[in-house]
């Protein structure tokens, strides 16, 4: 009677062993996904049964999901102070200032500068008034150092108090200083779990064309309520397309360099010649490494032009508008892999809206650390 005692208490013990491991080793995984109709407007109210996703091409059971309308987020403000700024930095800390008053008021932000160096302006906090502050102290000078300012922001975000974390990397020009290479940055975006916003701000150098209106397209889809841009997930078929392009009158299409961004292109006053308006568009902001920031995290590039400071200042009001809708439109979903989350591994995922007029965008992959 004791053996068959002790032999059960046994059988007991294993199996408790063998649950408590089961636990350590699965843990739910938490796609942020955003979700816009096909005019690219964001689409709330939507249940686990509206999304089909899959892990390494086979598909999960989601078995969490929330809409993020009213939680507050960990946000890095990364911010370019080279010498390039000089001209653009008080319409660049005005529109940081106007967004960070607008979003949530219990968001968790700070505020990180580069040129040459990398500088904390001021670490995490709720308070405006600190952050206004910080904003106002901002001096131009020196090169770029963009890759080390991302890697390091993205290292400090993970101080954050809020579970949902995101990234707001504004710059006008291309890295020149940075410890750390473009490879490197990449992965450590790829490997972190933070959400990485990247507006570009271009210079301006002259008139494009004269002429009649101008038409921007390219991958990707217009904001709500503008125009949706041909060959991205709102154009036709959702065909992806490389090379965004604008097309003048008369049936000129010149391409702009870079790859799946949202061009904001500013028309100007008319010209003094008569008619038609003038578009300034510059090649100075590297989009293609934006663009890879913002793919493989789930998050989004712009590209801002003009000649005229006020007319870029409302552009980049607008944006950050967009933005801190999409911060408060977003679905968190989760699900239970079915492997060790320790195995060392990248893992893809994709996530689907079953709807055809609904697209979504999200981290695609993780790695099992």
């Amino acid at each position: 009677m004791k053996v068959r005692i002790l032999l059960l208490c046994a059988i007991f013990l294993a199996g408790s062993v063998a649950l408590a491991q089961l636990t350590l080793n699965v843990s739910l995984i938490n796609v942020v996904a955003t979700v816009t109709d096909d005019r690219g407007r964001y689409v709330p109210n939507l249940t686990a049964d509206d999304f089909t996703l899959e892990e390494d091409g086979k598909v999960q059971t989601i078995s969490h999901i929330s809409y993020s309308d009213d939680l507050p987020i960990s946000l890095g403000v990364v911010l370019d102070t080279s010498g390039s700024m000089d001209r653009k930095i008080a319409t660049a800390t005005s529109a940081v200032d106007r967004f960070i008053r607008t979003i949530h008021k219990d968001d968790d932000i700070f505020l990180m500068t580069f040129s040459q160096y990398v500088d904390l302006a001021q670490d995490f906090t709720s308070d405006r008034t600190k952050l206004a502050t910080a904003l106002r102290r901002v001096r131009v000078q020196g090169g770029t150092a963009l890759y080390d300012a991302l890697n390091e922001s993205l290292r400090h975000l993970k101080g954050g108090m809020h579970g949902k974390k995101a990234i707001l990397l504004l710059t006008d020009g291309m890295d020149e200083d940075s410890i750390r290479t473009l490879e490197e940055t990449q992965s450590a975006v790829r490997e972190s779990e933070y959400i990485v916003y990247c507006l570009g701000i271009s210079p301006s150098q002259g008139p494009l064309s004269e002429g009649g209106p101008v038409v921007i397209s390219g991958p990707g889809q217009g904001p709500a309520g503008g125009p949706t841009i041909p060959g991205g997930p709102g154009g036709p078929q959702g065909t992806p397309s490389t090379t965004p392009t604008i097309r003048l009158p008369g049936g000129i299409s010149i391409p702009v360099p870079g790859r799946r961004f949202e061009l904001v292109a500013l028309q100007q006053p008319q010209n003094p010649k008569g008619g038609g308006t003038t578009v300034t568009i510059s090649t100075s902001v590297d989009m293609d490494v934006l663009n890879s920031f913002a793919d493989v995290s789930g998050g989004r590039a712009w590209l801002v032009g003009g000649l005229i400071s006020d007319a870029r200042g409302n552009a980049i009001e607008k944006i950050l508008d967009q933005l801190a809708e999409e911060l408060r439109s977003q679905y968190s979903l989760g699900y239970y892999p079915q492997h060790k989350m320790d195995d060392k591994k990248w893992h893809h995922v994709e996530v689907r809206a079953k709807n055809p007029k609904f697209h979504v965008r999200a981290r695609k992959d993780f790695f099992g650390s």
